[in-house]
């Protein structure tokens, strides 16, 4: 690969004193194994090493250690499938030396690692990939800047990111003034039961204004991608319960290609649960006063949207299972939900909500989740005796979390978790807020899984600072 085209595929944050350098070939790679997305520690066989290197016991590094060499010419490499991002965690020590960084033989950064006093869990370089097979490679350069008192070159891990942006707008024809004309207007609870009932592919269910008392509306219907099942009303069609105690506002279960739009739901136990579904938007929704959570999508429910949702007042009943949105299931409940394995609600978006006065956190996705974004979301405040882990609280895999706001913050603003092989890899990016709590603006409950905080957010007011791990450029 040239010059020219290995370094337009990239955008680099480097980390650490950069030295300006020509670009000079190193040699191949040698044919290798090609390892995907997740954390390489520096203990890793997917690593090849040349030199000797040695292992130092570390706390503050990602996988309780970091290696070291001190020859000039140790390297050590890894083949990846790009397509997202690689990065190099590396150590900043008074011993340090500058480090040549080369992707598919091009060399492409000098880091100087020196640094007074160590520092641990430092990015040394990180960059965007094409798709297709990289080669990273760290190597002592054998210069070191004057102040160090070595030539050490660390590594703790290399982290491999899949692509993952940052806010996934909504497709066009998903808000409500999108709503094509009725097939069906109903007016009365039994008539949207019915229309519900007997939807197909293209129907356009639209509720008049005025109450549907009782709730427990279900729909087990799907359309097709390009003739959905849209069901729609303004804000003052509203479903609503006979009391926050019990039953479930709207119920989608088993269906694809789905649009939920415009009405309001209120005074339920549950107000939208989507259970086994694909393709499913809800937008534009207000949903009140409820029990339990607001929205819930669960039970390998995939490739969803929540967007431009006004949720409030959620967990009247019991403020610990009021969730604003809920995605996944607690690996409590896998037996009675998934037969007892990992509820796989993977690949959903959840953009663009104001959610006000939750009872728990104002979006959760739990322990089993993968590849989802959260963007865009505004948070005000909490119920009550809540004891809500952050406005956002990920338990899940590979999560981006990027420019949410937010004000008053129960302890910590946004968190990520884990749990057994969860609460991996999660991003939080540009997020925004004043907490006026004890706790961190971002906090990682386990510093070894990967979780990347970005130092471009800025929550303020937060009594224990910005985050508990080193945030990235």
């Amino acid at each position: 690969m040239s010059r020219a085209i290995a370094l337009s595929m990239l955008s680099l944050f480097i980390t650490g004193a950069l030295i300006a350098s020509s670009v000079t070939a190193a040699p191949p790679a040698s044919a290798a194994t090609v390892h995907g997305a997740g954390t390489y520690e520096g203990g890793s066989a997917a690593i090849s090493f040349t030199g000797t290197w040695t292992t130092l016991p570390s706390s503050g590094s990602s996988g309780g250690s970091v290696r070291y060499a001190t020859s000039a010419t140790a390297s050590a490499s890894l083949t990846f499938a790009g397509g997202g991002t690689i990065a190099w965690y590396t150590w900043n020590s008074p011993w340090a030396g500058i480090v040549d960084v080369y992707l598919d033989g091009a060399k492409v950064a000098r880091v100087d690692n020196y640094a007074p006093v160590a520092e641990t869990g430092i990015i040394g370089f990180k960059a965007a990939t094409a798709p297709g097979t990289h080669t990273i490679k760290i190597v002592g350069s054998g210069s070191n800047n004057w102040a160090s008192l070595g030539e050490i070159t660390h590594l703790d891990s290399f982290v491999v990111g899949v692509d993952r942006s940052t806010a996934s707008t909504p497709a066009k024809g998903v808000r409500a003034a999108d709503c094509p004309a009725a097939t069906t207007t109903v007016r009365t609870a039994g008539q949207l039961s019915s229309a519900m009932a007997n939807a197909a592919p293209g129907t356009v269910i639209r509720l008049a204004d005025g109450y549907y008392t009782g709730g427990g509306f279900e729909l087990r219907r799907s359309g097709t991608a390009t003739r959905p099942i849209w069901i729609c009303g303004g804000p003052l069609a509203v479903v609503e319960g006979w009391s926050v105690s019990e039953g479930v506002g709207l119920r989608l279960d088993g269906v694809e290609h789905v649009r939920v739009t415009g009405f309001t739901v209120t005074r339920v136990l549950q107000g939208i649960l989507v259970k086994h579904s694909s393709d499913v938007v809800i937008s534009d929704m207000t949903v009140k006063d409820t029990g339990y959570e607001g929205i819930h999508l669960y039970a390998f429910t995939t490739d969803s949207v929540v967007t431009h949702n006004t949720v409030v007042r959620t967990g009247v009943r019991a403020v610990a299972y009021g969730e604003g949105v809920y995605i996944g299931t607690s690996q409590r409940r896998w037996d009675d939900v998934t037969g007892g394995v990992p509820d796989r609600s993977d690949g959903n978006t959840v953009t663009y909500n104001a959610i006000k006065a939750s009872g728990a956190e104002g979006i959760e996705a739990k322990e089993g989740t993968t590849g989802g974004v959260i963007a865009y979301n505004t948070f005000e405040g909490h119920q009550d005796g809540s004891r809500a882990w952050g406005w956002v609280l990920i338990n899940g895999n590979d999560w981006t979390v990027a420019a949410n706001t937010g004000i008053d913050a129960v302890e910590d603003a946004y968190a990520s978790m884990a749990w057994g092989d969860w609460g991996r890899r999660n991003e939080f990016i540009a997020n925004r807020g004043t907490a006026n709590a004890s706790g961190y603006g971002v906090w990682v409950q386990d510093r070894q899984r990967g979780v990347t905080v970005t130092c471009d957010n800025s929550i303020k007011s937060a009594g224990k600072g910005l985050t508990n791990v080193y945030c990235s450029p």
